[in-house]
């Protein structure tokens, strides 16, 4: 199965006041987009025409439903720079969030992008580590005041050259050119803000992910403490399926709101009643209220559920090796193909969505020669690289490459390093990427390669053009 897409970037231009949907914007826009029907659903039932009012409810609801999908699905990722391809670790294993708590039925994961390590992931909330001696400034840091909040203007936002680190261990402060958004290679690309009257929010800070006892510089492996890995979803119909049953979702709300409502004057009557009609009539009026908005959110959980699970995302969809991907786990090194975007819902940062292509990157050691290896005629030495600041991976191993043990501990700060990082990227985005190429798919498609047990049993061959008559 291929990869599905059900949402289209737009274009941000800066300094036009655009802000793309998010999640602060959520509830005024659908209160305002919902008020007219409210108004006339209250007016009804105030007159006493309550066949009007859930009338009037199921109509309005499906109207907001209509409204809120199409600025999810058009109005909520900018885009960026078209189709890229990245590869790297997986750093958050694929999942699916749940109905209310990512709002969509995506499936998605984090990874950490080559040559970068685990422990380069900055260490602080907000990029900046007062308790260093000297202040260690990072790139999302005030460099002119180490004690601001977070959100101020950091230095890519004020032509100030930016910082490094602070990183797990240090080692970017070192080897500067290893800080994830300053690498001039994969993180420069993709990763490093590019819109500057939108926000960027490199870390998503909880109290549950505080620091290890001192000297382990670790952070917990849930940790979610910066988006200095690139975020990658499969994307999932949620959206679209409650466009397309709009008309569906309000007569479920309607329904459930008359249902909640008659069920809630006669318990509200039975309870006041105790009191005489007065009782009665005011214990109607409140659990008509109450059973109202009760029954018309039960009738809209029911209804959002059944298109959350109608087909939700799933990375195997994208994968374009010969075999299922099977479970990604921690580490594992993979290629990705998507497109490049803003995802300005939540706080803002760069992802790739939708993914259009996912594989794995083969371990060295199914490889019986990794100095000389050629796949269609290109040769991959090494599959996969990664900065070892301690001196790892062993010397056998990238003294193979080329590197010398000064180029390993050094990584993007040194010449050779950052050449075979981009050799090795290079390599694998121009054989994924090919699958997307037009001609590549349409030669796809001729009769001659869609065989499938082999090209010489069951291929079909063109059929050569008989030979020019003889020359008389």
């Amino acid at each position: 199965m291929s990869f599905r897409q059900y949402t289209q970037c737009y274009n941000h231009t800066v300094g036009s006041g655009d802000k793309p949907f998010n999640e602060s914007d959520l509830f005024s826009f659908a209160l305002g987009t919902s008020a007219p029907g409210l108004i006339a659903a209250i007016v009804a039932f105030l007159l006493g025409a309550n066949l009007i009012g859930f009338i009037a409810i199921a109509i309005q609801y499906a109207v907001t439903i209509t409204a809120i999908a199409n600025q999810w699905l058009y109005h909520r990722l900018v885009c960026l720079g078209g189709n890229v391809c990245a590869v790297g670790a997986i750093d958050k294993p694929p999942e699916t969030d749940t109905l209310l708590g990512a709002f969509d039925n995506d499936n998605f994961f984090d990874m950490r992008l080559m040559p970068h390590r685990y422990d380069d992931a900055y260490r602080t909330a907000n990029a900046q580590d007062v308790s260093a001696t000297p202040v260690v400034l990072g790139f999302f840091a005030d460099v002119s005041n180490a004690g601001v909040p977070t959100g101020s203007p950091p230095s890519w936002k004020l032509s100030i050259p930016p910082r490094t680190g602070p990183s797990l261990d240090g080692n970017t402060e070192i080897f500067p050119e290893n800080d994830i958004f300053l690498d001039k290679f994969q993180g420069t690309k993709l990763l490093r803000p590019t819109i500057t009257d939108l926000p960027y929010t490199p870390v998503d800070w909880k109290t549950e992910t505080a620091l290890k006892p001192p000297g382990t510089h670790e952070l917990p492996r849930a940790a979610n403490v910066t988006r200095a890995t690139l975020h990658c979803e499969a994307e999932g119909n949620f959206w679209q399926a409650m466009k397309d049953t709009a008309g569906l979702q309000g007569l479920a709300v309607g329904l459930g709101a008359a249902g909640g409502a008659t069920a809630g004057a006669a318990a509200g009557c039975a309870i006041g009643g105790i009191f005489g009609p007065i009782g009665c009539l005011i214990g109607a009026i409140i659990g008509f209220i109450l059973g109202l908005a009760a029954g018309g959110a039960a009738g809209a959980l029911a209804a959002a559920s059944a298109a959350f699970n109608s087909d939700p995302g799933d990375v195997n969809d994208a994968n374009v090796g010969d075999t299922p991907l099977g479970e990604l786990g921690d580490n594992d090194k993979v290629i990705v193909y998507g497109t490049h975007v803003y995802d300005g819902f939540h706080t803002g940062w760069h992802e790739i969505h939708p993914l259009m292509a996912i594989m794995r990157c083969p371990p060295p050691e199914t490889y019986t020669n990794v100095g000389n290896l050629a796949v269609e005629g290109i040769t991959f030495n090494p599959p996969y690289l990664e900065w070892g600041p301690n001196g790892l991976p062993g010397p056998g191993e990238y003294e193979m490459w080329g590197l010398a043990t000064v180029d390993m501990l050094a990584g993007l700060n040194s010449v050779p390093f950052t050449a075979l990082a981009n050799k090795i990227q290079q390599q694998w985005c121009g054989l994924l990427s090919q699958a997307f190429d037009g001609t590549t798919q349409t030669e796809q498609q001729q009769p001659k390669n869609r065989w499938t047990i082999h090209a010489l049993v069951d291929g079909c061959e063109p059929v050569a053009p008989p030979p020019p008559p003889p020359l008389k």
